[in-house]
């Protein structure tokens, strides 16, 4: 579930646009899950994954906000993947100049492919990973760059732009892999974070966005603790197509913070969200509708 509010900004109407349509309903796919990567210095990496299902979700918006939720149905899973039990609250606000990102995560029971991801070499019901985590950033280039008419598609970008980001993040993450990497791990992690991003606007109908932004965190588990210093980085991607009155759009969403760095060992907890998304533009004269509050 989320709420998106509208941020005020001075936009430039040459690169930004709007849409005549004063509301918009949307269906989406969607794939959210956290992972657990093991990368060592062979080049090798384990990737234990959860056995979450896809997400069937709606959603509304009106003016600068909107509303969606969305359920994952058991019975869509794989059952030779074993059972995985989840709890994934994910909250993305993209503002002209504010970015936040919300994550609370707790996932139990996991499988891991080889790596060719033809054959599950182990199952795991018993490995636990939780993480709690706020992220934000500065859009530099907000009048110009709109991230809105990229993940929301209530704006539309009308000629390429980039941006550079500044912010960071602060975390709890709780590792029990009861595996044989025998790792187990509590540790608050908080550091700063320097990116950029770019939408690419192909033509008037479609555009391409990418944005990338590492970061270094620092990482205790009690106040008096030897500080642990860990690189993070945050990805996001998104292709669509914008008509008059509809859209579709597929994005990835991907945090990776890792828990451990040594020369010859890597574990990072894996946040994602793939979406595939269907929008569809519309005016009302519903008396319901217009006493909505606007942001």
């Amino acid at each position: 579930m989320a709420f998106e509010q509208n941020a005020i900004a001075q936009t430039d109407s040459t690169y930004i646009g709007t849409f005549s349509q004063e509301y918009s309903g949307r269906v989406f796919i969607a794939r959210k899950y956290t992972s657990l990567s093991h990368e060592t210095d062979n080049d090798k990496t384990d990737e234990y994954m959860p056995n979450n299902p896809f997400d069937i979700g709606i959603g509304f918006s009106w003016g600068g906000s909107s509303f969606s939720f969305s359920h994952g149905f058991n019975f869509l899973a794989d059952p030779e993947k074993g059972k995985t039990r989840s709890l994934d609250l994910q909250y993305h606000y993209y503002g002209k100049k504010i970015v936040l990102d919300f994550f609370g995560q707790d996932y139990k029971g996991f499988y891991l492919e080889d790596t060719n991801k033809e054959n599950i070499i182990g199952m795991y019901p018993d490995m636990q990973l939780t993480k709690v985590g706020l992220f934000g950033q500065y859009v530099f280039n907000g009048n110009k760059f709109s991230y809105r008419s990229v993940f929301d598609q209530t704006e539309r970008q009308l000629k390429s732009a980039g941006s550079l980001l500044l912010g960071g993040g602060i975390y709890y993450t709780r590792v029990r892999a009861e595996t044989s990497l025998a790792f187990y791990k509590d540790l608050y992690q908080v550091g700063p974070s320097i990116g950029y991003a770019y939408t690419w606007v192909i033509n008037r109908h479609f555009f391409l966005t990418g944005s990338v932004t590492p970061g270094l965190t620092v990482g205790f588990k009690n106040i008096n603790d030897t500080l642990i210093w860990n690189p993070s980085v945050f990805f996001r991607s998104a292709f669509g197509y914008n008509a008059d009155s509809w859209s579709l759009n597929t994005s990835f969403l991907l945090n990776k913070l890792y828990v451990s760095y040594k020369d010859d060992n890597h574990i990072s907890l894996n946040s994602g969200n793939f979406q595939f998304t269907f929008i569809k533009r519309f005016d009302s004269n519903s008396q319901i509708l217009k006493k909505i509050p606007r942001f």
